[in-house]
């Protein structure tokens, strides 16, 4: 059996613009319990913000900021 992603995928996905603050996307992603949130700007989408990104921007001294801002291993 063959599945497809569109018989999984989110159908209406919360998004946000470049502009929107740290805070706000935090908020977002407390309110519609979601780890991920596409960036959008002109109806194209431009990047992702993850918990990680965010705990960055907010306390990098964290432990998800510090594993976040480590290089990835190759």
């Amino acid at each position: 059996m063959t599945q497809h992603v569109s018989d999984i995928m989110t159908s209406a996905p919360v998004t946000v613009g470049p502009q929107t603050s740290v805070s706000a996307v935090a908020r977002i992603m407390r309110e519609h319990a979601v780890r991920r949130i596409p960036v959008v700007e002109g109806g194209h989408p431009v990047g992702i913000v993850a918990p990680g990104d965010a705990a960055m921007e907010r306390d990098p001294e964290s432990a998800l900021g510090d594993i976040s801002a480590a290089r990835p291993n190759t």
